[in-house]
C-alpha cells in the first residue's frame, strides 16, 4: 500500500510540473481521484462521454473526460484527439495533463454462452475550467456578462483558432468548434476543447469528405451541402458564436429585407441603451466601435461564400482596429444571419448529427 502511495505521489507531482509532457496514467489512480466515477463528480456530458472532476491530494482540481466505449468509432475519436492535444499549448487552448487506455477481458453471458468480452477504458485528463462552458451563459446567463467579459471572451477564441489555423506547422481544423466546446477560467478567459473531430491540414489546402460530422447551426453550409472543409469551416463557426455573443441568444431575429448597416445600426443602438444604464459609465463611443467591429466580423464570418470569409490573421487585424471590414460589399452577409438562424431554429437536431454520423467518422 506505501509503494501504492508513492507511485500516485509521483503521478500528481507529474500533473503539477507545467513542463511535464502529458503521459500515460492508470486507470486506478483516475478512480481514486474521482471518487470512482461519482455521479456527484459530473461536470458535464456530451456526445462522447462523460467529464468528471478529479481531486489530487494537494486540493488542485483536474478534469477526467471518460469516453463512452460503446460509442461507434470511440477510439478514433480518442485517437485523433491525443493526437491534436498533444501539439498545442496555448493560452486560449485547454491544457492537456495526460490519458489513460486499458484494456481487459471479462467473462460475460452473451446470447446464453459463456464468452469473454474486451473492455476498453478511454480517458483524457485536462486543466480545469471552474466557470464551464460559454454554452450555459448563452443559454440562461446572458444578462450576466457585461460588454467588457464578452469582448475578451470573443478576443480568446479568436487568438485561439488563430493559433490552431496559422501559427502551427500544419494548420489544426476544430470542426466542432462551438459555445458547448469553449470553456471559461475562473477569470471568465476562454479555452478551445473537444478535439475528437478535429483534422490536420496543409495551409490552403481543401478537403472533399463524404461524411458530415458536427453540430448543426455551426457547421458551415459548404460542408454540410457539399462535403467541402477548408480553414473557413471553423471561420463559420466562430461568426456564429460571436453573434450570439453580441445578441445574447440563440434566436436570431429575421433581418431580410434590412441592410448589413442597418442590421449593425440597430444592434448599436441596443448596446448603447445597455451601457448606458451602467452607473459611472463613460467609455461609450470606444465601446461602441468595439460593438461595432465585431458585429462586422460576425456578419462576414457567416458569409455563405466562404471564399468571401477572412483568415483568422484579418480577424485578429479588424479586432485590434487595423483592418477595416467593409461589409457593404457583402449583401449576403445579413442573409447568411437568416440561413443561420433558419438553421438553428431546429435544435433538436443539433446533437443527432453527430450520433448518426460519427460512425462514419476517419482520421
Amino acid at each position: 500500500m506505501y509503494g501504492e502511495s508513492n507511485k500516485y505521489d509521483s503521478l500528481e507531482s507529474i500533473l503539477h510540473d507545467q513542463c511535464s509532457k502529458p503521459r500515460a496514467l492508470p486507470l486506478q489512480f483516475l478512480k481514486e481521484i474521482t471518487d470512482n466515477f461519482s455521479y456527484e463528480r459530473v461536470l458535464g456530458e456530451g456526445g462522447t462521454g462523460m467529464v468528471y472532476k478529479g481531486v489530487l491530494q494537494s486540493g488542485e482540481m483536474i478534469a477526467v473526460k471518460r469516453l463512452e466505449p460503446s460509442m461507434v468509432c470511440a477510439q478514433s475519436l480518442f485517437e485523433n484527439e491525443i493526437h491534436h492535444l498533444m501539439m498545442l499549448n496555448h493560452q486560449n487552448i485547454v491544457q492537456f495533463m495526460g490519458y489513460c487506455y486499458e484494456t481487459k477481458k471479462l467473462y460475460e453471458n452473451y446470447e446464453g454462452k459463456m464468452i469473454f468480452a474486451e473492455s476498453s477504458e478511454m480517458l483524457l485528463c485536462l486543466g480545469y475550467l471552474p466557470k464551464g462552458s460559454l454554452d450555459g451563459y448563452l443559454s440562461d446567463g446572458s444578462s450576466e456578462l457585461d460588454w467588457h467579459t464578452r469582448y475578451k471572451i470573443i478576443q480568446g477564441i479568436c487568438n485561439g483558432l488563430h493559433y490552431l489555423h496559422e501559427k502551427i506547422d500544419k494548420s489544426i481544423l476544430h470542426l466542432d468548434l462551438k459555445p458547448g466546446n469553449v470553456l471559461l477560467d475562473h477569470n471568465l478567459a476562454p479555452k478551445i476543447s473537444d478535439f475528437g473531430l478535429s483534422r490536420l491540414l496543409d495551409h490552403h489546402q481543401t478537403i472533399s469528405s463524404p461524411n458530415r460530422v458536427g453540430t448543426f447551426g455551426y457547421m458551415a453550409p459548404e460542408y454540410v451541402h457539399e462535403g467541402t472543409i477548408t480553414p473557413k469551416s471553423d471561420i463559420f463557426s466562430l461568426g456564429v458564436i460571436i453573434m450570439e455573443l453580441i445578441m445574447g441568444n440563440r434566436n436570431y431575429p429575421s433581418v431580410t429585407g434590412t441592410s448589413s448597416e442597418g442590421f449593425t445600426d440597430l444592434e448599436l443602438k441596443k448596446w448603447s441603451k445597455t451601457l448606458e444604464k451602467a452607473q459611472g459609465y463613460t467609455k461609450l463611443e470606444v465601446d461602441c466601435q468595439q460593438i461595432k467591429r465585431c458585429i462586422q466580423i460576425g456578419l462576414i464570418c457567416v458569409n455563405p461564400d466562404w471564399t468571401k470569409r477572412p483568415t483568422t490573421t484579418k480577424i485578429i487585424e479588424m479586432l485590434e482596429g487595423l483592418e477595416i471590414s467593409d461589409c457593404s460589399k457583402s449583401s449576403e452577409a445579413t442573409s447568411s444571419a437568416d440561413q443561420v438562424r433558419s438553421i438553428k431554429s431546429n435544435a433538436f437536431v443539433e446533437d443527432v448529427l453527430f450520433f448518426t454520423l460519427s460512425c462514419s467518422f476517419r482520421k
